[in-house]
């Protein structure tokens, strides 16, 4: 998710940090390699419930590269991200190549990844495409962008512990903004693209699903920021995780659960590049492993095929 101009505009006299540096965009030059690299680590949590793939007689319903996290930058860039290399100090971002969706000039703007590995990729103009994570192939939606709920961020949730069924929760409004409330909403995908209205929620959060059937946002405009446990039926807090290490005016920003914590891609205002943050699913602790990406991550997106822990 991206703040626009004029809403960073009106948040700066509310923030804790003032006007700062430039927004370098990322460099577009990167090569392609492995996307599915497990860094030398073992998933041992299965979100379906079942054993874990040491087991026989169980067959995983979730390819490889549906357990992966996706980012995209504001130049298209779309990248996977492994969490399980940073454990050995190597580069979690892997990237597959560039969006080529026609959007007439339009950026990225929000993304979520479903079990089959297909990217749901919102851009800044309504338009909404589906991107194949194997190919990068892009294809057009039937989706007429809602006046009242054109931009917001997405996450896609199982309906119940251990179950393949998922829904896609979206919040958001008209565009981004600091000092009103966002639409908490249940998104129905093709063919209908239906809408429905769950409630109003604070700031304007990006979403995160999980395996065991909970959604979680990340809200950077409220003060402090935080993260939180979202009812899918009202849009209350059902847990939340204040994280005042993050507070500073938000520039663009992203949020997925893997592993067992939650991974936060920020810039701030003043930054120069995205940052990516770890927080911890128990405690709430935040620490920063990587503090300068040279990316500008505006989306991310991770499906519920994503392990719940590793060792």
């Amino acid at each position: 998710m991206r703040l626009t101009l004029l809403s960073l505009l009106l948040a700066l006299p509310f923030a804790a940090c003032g006007s700062g540096t430039s927004e370098g965009g990322p460099d577009s030059g990167r090569s392609r390699a492995d996307a599915g690299d497990a860094g030398g680590e073992e998933i041992i949590g299965n979100p379906d419930g079942g054993p874990g793939a040491g087991d026989t007689g169980w067959v995983d319903p979730c390819s490889e590269e549906a357990k992966l996290v996706y980012v995209v930058d504001s130049d298209n860039t779309f990248s996977s991200f492994d969490p399980r290399k940073l454990k050995n100090g190597a580069d979690p971002f892997v990237d597959l190549g560039e969006l080529d969706c026609p959007v007439f000039g339009a950026a990225p703007f929000s993304m979520s990844v479903d079990r089959s590995a297909v990217a749901w990729v919102l851009y800044n103009n309504g338009m909404l495409f589906k991107v194949d994570t194997r190919t990068l192939h892009c294809q057009a939606t039937s989706y007429t962008p809602d006046p009242n709920l054109k931009l917001f961020g997405m996450g896609f949730v199982s309906d119940a512990p251990g179950v393949q069924a998922e829904t896609l929760f979206i919040a958001g409004g008209v565009e981004p903004s600091t000092t009103e409330n966002s639409t908490l909403a249940k998104f129905q995908l093709a063919p209908s693209f239906e809408v429905t209205t769950v409630g109003a929620i604070p700031g304007w959060p990006e979403l995160t699903g999980t395996g065991d059937a909970k959604l979680w946002g990340f809200f950077p405009d409220l003060r402090p920021p935080k993260v939180a446990q979202i009812d899918k039926t009202s849009g209350d807090d059902l847990r939340s995780f204040p994280a005042p290490s993050l507070q500073g005016t938000p520039s663009s920003w992203a949020f997925a659960f893997w592993g067992g914590d939650f991974w936060i891609f920020l810039k701030r205002h003043t930054e120069s590049s995205t940052q990516v943050h770890r927080m911890k699913s128990a405690t709430g602790v935040v620490d920063t492993p990587l503090p300068d990406t040279g990316r500008r991550i505006v989306g991310a997106g991770v499906s519920t095929c994503a392990p719940t822990e590793i060792n």
